[in-house]
């Protein structure tokens, strides 16, 4: 079965089909996707997952291993298989062979070829496994062949297509009515045009827009307001360069906060939420060494995790723990009525934990 991406949730509301392969070029719909089919599969009982994620170098006996075995913990259990550019053999030189009609490749990895051993497995799904395989850009070709169509046919395929420039206006609309806005044409417009069809960036304003403006009402004057007035945006960006490690964007984006007359409790507040998940993940990603699973776990949104990732890879729990105790001596100084000392503590704090060693807060425009 071949689905749109606006067509799977109605699939998914008559049931789970025993394969899905869930590939294109749009990051946002890809993740929306494959969202949606583990929500229904943990509704059926779905409750383990094991991610595969295939390079050059992948033994394909592992896929079979982990689809043929049953589970000590679950009665029913996903096996999801990542392929960047739905590689398929074993050695740079032959993933081109993806793009060819057949979609098949002679190279062989470990248990042999994924280009014949994903047919095979297309034939007898296994009972109570559910097999999701991801992939990125795939050639018009490769998606009517071979592998690729022999996945679909055992269950469903979801291509993520580019949304065109003239369908862009209509999927905002869809997007802002789906989070409880209501906007003009004049106003989608113009977010369509601020977005440039970056489906990501698109979202991530929408959420912005509806925490700003929460009567649900946007007009093109709102959302002019509200790219122009990046201050007010900055309190949504600054725990994110924190996790990325951009001291430099993290000192910037608090002194526009200070200079808008942004409060340090609004600030700490934000802050602290996401120390308090961040510490969360970095105890699990200690545990199993993934840190995707393990922002997965603690339940970062989808646009973020990727800031949460890179600070997983430069901060272990007591660091973060230790940061998130200096931020309630912040707030302890703020209500003792030293403000300015409480901005130096909050700044020096801010630095550390995104990586800079030293840091000197301007004065207050």
């Amino acid at each position: 079965m071949r689905l749109y991406p606006n067509q799977l949730q109605q699939h998914l509301a008559r049931g789970l089909a025993p394969i899905y392969v869930v590939a294109g070029e749009e990051p946002l719909l890809i993740e929306e996707a494959l969202d949606a089919i583990r929500a229904a599969a943990r509704k059926q009982g779905y409750s383990e997952r094991e991610v595969l994620d295939v390079d050059q170098s992948f033994d394909w006996q592992r896929l079979i291993d982990s689809y043929a075995s049953l589970s000590l913990f679950a009665s029913k259990r996903i096996v999801e298989l990542r392929m960047p550019r739905g590689i398929t053999g074993g050695s740079r030189k032959k993933a081109a062979a993806d793009d060819d009609a057949d979609g098949e490749s002679s190279e062989k990895s470990g248990g042999g070829s994924g280009a014949k051993i994903l047919p095979e497995l297309a034939k007898h799904p296994a009972p109570d496994t559910l097999l999701i395989v991801v992939c990125g850009k795939l050639e018009y070709r490769t998606r009517s062949g071979g592998w690729y169509l022999a996945l679909e046919n055992a269950g469903a395929s979801v291509y993520c297509e580019p949304i065109k420039p003239d369908r862009l206006p209509a999927w905002l609309q869809a997007r802002m009515k789906q989070a409880g806005l209501t906007a003009d044409a004049e106003a989608v417009a113009l977010l369509a045009e601020r977005t440039e069809g970056h489906l990501l960036a698109a979202a991530q304003d929408i959420e912005k827009l509806k925490l700003l403006f929460q009567n649900g009402r946007i007009g093109a004057e709102q959302i002019a307001q509200a790219v122009a007035d990046s201050a007010r945006f900055e309190a949504f960006d600054l725990s994110d360069k924190i996790l990325s490690g951009d001291a430099g964007g993290a000192i910037r984006a608090l002194e526009r906060l200070r200079d808008e007359g942004d409060e340090i409790p609004k600030i700490l507040g934000a802050l602290a939420y996401d120390l308090r998940t961040w510490a969360a993940a970095a105890l699990i990603h200690e545990k199993n060494g993934n840190a995707a699973m393990a922002v997965d776990q603690v339940r970062v949104w989808k646009s973020r995790q990727a800031s949460f990732i890179k600070g997983l890879e430069r901060a272990r729990a007591p660091q973060i723990l230790g940061w998130l105790a200096r931020l309630a001596d912040v707030e302890a100084r703020f209500k003792s009525a030293v403000s300015e000392q409480s901005w130096e503590e909050l700044l020096t704090c801010i630095a550390e934990a995104s990586g800079a060693q030293k840091a000197a807060l301007r004065p207050a425009a």
